[in-house]
């Protein structure tokens, strides 16, 4: 069986070729068992991989996507949604014609997330947003995140939910969270989502509209890094308006601490709608091929 994939760095920076988060995306996957899916994220290696399993039966502009980490499915994630809308709309698959296609929607677990082409790139809208109480000290969030008690603006953190629920922490300022070095142990107690691995999102002001942030999730015994994080953005939106912000645009930075830069558009509109985009590049493609020995 060949498969054709293609991959793309998203929320990039124009001029830096590997910047962004990198993307793999299968736009013909319809006949693939979730097993395989899994199986090839954990083959490509990457934060996530996407699959598009059908695409321009509906409405046109509709697509059905699965999204996987190379160690379970995600309901939602940003930068795998703004890239695989770049494929579908560049493939033409959406419209049936082969022209440009510059809305699409992606239902996936989470919902159907509407994408829009803009001169930044691409943008999504995500849901409103859930929130809920944290449960651990400040003193025991720091702790987590390896910063000093007097980093963490414990007021400020909550469990967000805008397509994947994910801990949002709000830091003191832009040094405290280049200096998180955060503990997989305690991650696990006190920033744990039910049914997912321990996700945190520190972030701080570094200017009036822009924001320094950095996202942290466990596999296994090991803490990794995000370089772009686009459902933590949306989260992070969904927070700013619970505490009534609104008719903003703001640019988030993130992943220069895992060599990958990211720029990320976080846009929150008069009603308190959240969107969040930015650039997306394709930098290669290629078929991969499953022999009978191999399946």
């Amino acid at each position: 069986m060949d498969l054709a994939f293609e991959l793309l760095n998203v929320f990039s920076i124009a001029g830096r070729p590997f910047s962004g988060n990198p993307l793999c995306v299968f736009p013909e996957s319809g006949g693939l068992t979730d097993e395989e899916m899994l199986a090839w994220a954990r083959q490509f290696n990457l934060s996530e991989s996407t699959f598009v399993t059908s695409s321009g039966q509906g409405a046109p502009g509709e697509a059905d996507v699965r999204i996987f980490t190379p160690q379970h499915e995600m309901p939602f994630a940003g930068h795998p949604t703004l890239g695989t809308a770049e494929v579908v709309a560049g493939l033409g698959v959406t419209g049936g014609t082969g022209s440009r296609t510059d809305t699409v929607h992606l239902s996936m677990p989470a919902g159907r997330i509407p994408v829009v082409r803009t001169d930044a790139g691409w943008r999504l809208t995500a849901r409103p947003a859930r929130l809920r109480e944290v449960a651990p000290t400040g003193a025991e969030l720091a702790q987590a995140l390896g910063v000093a008690p007097a980093a963490l603006v414990r007021s400020d953190a909550s469990w967000v939910d805008t397509g994947v629920e994910q801990l949002v922490v709000r830091l003191d300022d832009v040094d405290s969270v280049r200096a998180c070095d955060p503990d997989a142990h305690l991650m696990a107690e006190h920033m744990t989502s039910p049914g997912r691995p321990p996700h945190v999102y520190a972030w701080a002001w570094s200017g009036p509209r822009s924001i320094e942030a950095r996202l942290f999730y466990t596999q296994g015994q090991a803490v990794l890094e995000d370089p772009a994080t686009g459902s933590a953005c949306a989260n992070l939106g969904g927070w700013l308006v619970a505490q009534g912000t609104r008719e903003v645009s703001l640019e988030v930075s993130q992943g220069a601490a895992v060599g990958r830069p990211s720029r990320l558009l976080l846009e929150i509109a008069a009603q308190g709608g959240i969107h969040v985009g930015g650039r997306v590049d394709r930098v290669g493609r290629g078929t991969v091929s499953l022999t009978p020995e191999g399946v």
